[in-house]
């Protein structure tokens, strides 16, 4: 089980990679901080829009229970996290997953 599990790793990421994505934190967690409904993908990916990354990186999932996003760095690595229902916002940055993309499937 553990080794059909390994797609969920994340690579890791260069010092370039990491500089990079900390320019794209905080400016991401204020924009899905600051939404006042309960959160739809679309709402979302249009968050990461206005904070200069394109909507194409952007992937989503929305389970009914808040969106999981993940979203790709032109210079790479990933920013990937949730907003629940309530607005409360997790937000990370880290490598792809081995499978390729920011977000991966649950349930796989």
């Amino acid at each position: 089980m553990a080794v059909n599990e390994l797609y969920r790793q994340r690579r890791a990421l260069t010092p370039d990679m990491q500089n990079h994505l900390a320019f794209y934190l905080d400016p991401a967690r204020r924009a899905l901080d600051a939404l006042s409904e309960p959160p739809t993908a679309k709402v979302v990916v249009e968050q990461f829009e206005l904070v200069g990354l394109p909507r194409d990186s952007v992937q989503t999932d929305d389970n009914g229970n808040g969106v999981r996003f993940g979203v790709a760095s032109p210079q790479g690595g990933c920013l990937f996290g949730f907003v629940a229902l309530d607005g409360q916002v997790d937000i990370s940055t880290g490598g792809s997953i081995m499978d390729g993309g920011c977000l991966d499937m649950v349930g796989h």
